[in-house]
């Protein structure tokens, strides 16, 4: 089986975007270990990818991704993507100047270290300019978001990405059609394996949030494993209806 994992912050708050650096060093050793194939994000729906197969992402370039994250990853050799809010850039997570509930405030990297990060390997990726749900957006306004986001990224570092993550996960027909144009692939938030019926515009994620407990993620491929994701996600379908969020 493929699946996409999501990573936000590498920190100790037990927040819903965290996981800590014992469990991320945990991941790390199983996913060098040969147990799955990691292989970039772009690949891993080719057609001569391996069955087992994951795609490592980290969403908002959080600073601690510079500082613990990608040393490690780096280390290893294991290819990941990282997607950048180009507007917040060397300032924090707090989205139009307002904290998230339940969500810690961060620094995030600046264009410095985004452009040696990228020199060094890291795939960089658009995730918006300003971190919108883009869902009931005008189509101008989700094109300045998202192909405004890769512009800013292309100028500052020299790499154009070719990879989007939808902030919140939010995605309407108006926000797939943009990806469409300007990106290879783009990914949500919806909680599930990698599928060959899944459309490169519409990727699934599984969060590294849910598989931070010790043996989670390492039983992977399992009944246990399939069975969990897929109570993770009928909860959270629960939860999108309730709130009128992303599944």
């Amino acid at each position: 089986m493929r699946g996409i994992l999501t990573y936000h912050s590498i920190d100790p708050t037990g927040s819903p975007i965290s996981i800590d650096e014992a469990a991320f060093r945990e991941h790390v050793r199983w996913l060098v270990s040969g147990a799955v194939r990691v292989v970039p994000l772009d690949r891993i729906d080719a057609p001569d990818t391996p069955d087992d197969a994951l795609a490592i992402t980290f969403d908002d370039a959080f600073r601690n991704f510079d500082e613990v994250a990608w040393p490690l990853l780096r280390t290893h050799r294991v290819p990941v993507t990282l997607f950048v809010v180009s507007g917040h850039a060397g300032g924090t997570n707090d989205w139009a100047g307002r904290r998230t509930a339940g969500v810690p405030s961060l620094p995030l990297m600046d264009w410095d270290a985004l452009s040696r990060v990228a020199g060094e390997g890291v795939m960089l990726g658009a995730h918006s300019r300003t971190h919108p749900d883009l869902r009931g957006m005008t189509e101008p306004a989700i094109e300045a978001e998202m192909a405004g986001s890769a512009d800013d990224i292309a100028a500052r570092t020299g790499t154009r990405p070719h990879t989007f993550a939808y902030p919140y996960g939010g995605i309407d027909a108006r926000a797939a059609a943009v990806a469409t144009r300007g990106f290879t692939h783009a990914v949500t938030t919806q909680l599930k394996l990698v599928d060959p019926s899944d459309r490169p515009e519409r990727l699934p994620r599984l969060d590294a949030f849910y598989l931070r407990d010790p043996g989670k993620l390492e039983a992977w491929g399992t009944p246990a494993f399939r069975g969990g994701l897929r109570l993770r996600a009928a909860l959270r379908r629960v939860r999108a209806a309730v709130t009128g969020g992303p599944a």
